[in-house]
């Protein structure tokens, strides 16, 4: 009979501790008889509402062995709170699986069996997301979002069905955690670095405690971010775009010149304007996409945030609680960073 595994799930939190707490329960019952060990990690983005000390207390847990929040030392926002989570959990934890989502319950815990069997099947070489199916969203979010997506694969010809809804391979997570990428968009960092990935099809639940942080500016930030991560495939796209354009404007405003000089067909009088309009309109489009490219390919001259180095400046505290106790971890002395999951050691802020 084969080990059960050990598995880390990361989700972030902004609070949202309510929705929290009521997601630990799903949790151990999705995994109950899937993990031998569960441990809970949460990132707390910069929270107004510290997260209280009673988060574990009075459940009845099979698996999960403890919850570890750690508090940043400011609001980064969920994807680049995510990607501290992901190196601090890719130096401490050694879980054979980690499961990344959110805590609102839109990503469904029930989902995440499916998701660690198309893992196994992949033969734990490919992170497996969960690709929306159905939302349970107004027709005015559908609509803006097909269109986003629709310009997405045209912009970068890469296909955006997923999100942060995923199990990681924990032999996976040293290389994701080197991937900056992910700090501005999860998934196109996955793809940006070419790690090996699969997807299944899920549909997204409904938040069933509190409200959403999220806006229209954040919803427009995240997915511009998601075109940022590939802006030199962009930039490049654009520039040919543009001149594929000027050379049908070019060949187009030959036939004017021609038909005005050598033929007597009647031209309108303003159709040197709108030549001159379009081949002005043009160069600003060329001239746009050459500076966004050259913009992008100096910043590769820039040192980025990498997960897995540079974690440990933004994370302001580790505590960790367990069932029916929340205490603060004192430093330990020498301690192995990656430690086995089933004695769960003390962590502590920078190791």
């Amino acid at each position: 009979m084969t080990a059960l595994p050990t598995v880390t799930v990361l989700t972030a939190s902004y609070n949202d501790w309510p929705s929290l707490r009521a997601l630990l329960p799903l949790l151990d019952s999705a995994l109950a008889d899937r993990a031998a060990a569960v441990r809970v990690v949460v990132v707390d983005d910069g929270s107004s509402e510290p997260p209280p000390d009673d988060l574990m207390v009075g459940l009845d847990l099979r698996v999960i062995r403890s919850l570890e929040v750690l508090t940043l030392v400011r609001n980064l926002g969920n994807q680049r709170a995510l990607s501290v989570a992901v190196g601090w959990v890719a130096v401490h934890c050694g879980d054979d699986w980690v499961v990344v989502m959110d805590c609102d319950h839109e990503d469904r815990p029930e989902v995440i069996p499916d998701l660690l069997d198309a893992a196994r099947e992949a033969g734990g070489r490919k992170i497996a997301f969960a690709a929306r199916t159905q939302r349970h969203d107004g027709l005015m979010f559908k609509f803006l979002y097909g269109a986003y997506k629709r310009l997405y694969k045209l912009l970068t010809g890469m296909p955006i069905a997923i999100g942060n809804f995923s199990v990681v391979p924990g032999a996976l997570m040293p290389r994701l955690a080197g991937v900056w990428e992910i700090g501005l968009h999860f998934p196109a960092g996955v793809m940006k670095a070419r790690l090996p990935y699969t997807s299944i099809g899920a549909a997204r639940g409904k938040r069933v405690l509190g409200r959403s942080s999220m806006n229209i500016v954040n919803l427009v930030v995240h997915g511009l971010s998601g075109l940022a991560v590939h802006a030199e495939t962009v930039a490049v796209r654009v520039v040919l775009a543009t001149l594929s354009l000027g050379a049908f404007a070019t060949l187009y405003l030959g036939q004017v010149l021609f038909e005005k000089l050598f033929t007597d067909i009647p031209l309108l009088g303003w159709t040197s304007q709108i030549a001159a309009l379009v081949a002005g309109f043009l160069v600003q489009a060329l001239l746009s996409g050459l500076l966004l490219l050259f913009l992008v390919l100096n910043a590769r001259t820039q040192r980025p945030f990498i997960p897995l180095r540079d974690h440990e400046a933004f994370i302001l505290a580790v505590k960790r609680h367990s069932a029916g106790d929340a205490r603060h971890l004192p430093p330990p002395e020498g301690q192995d960073k990656r430690t086995p999951h089933a004695a769960f050691p003390t962590t502590s802020r920078h190791e």
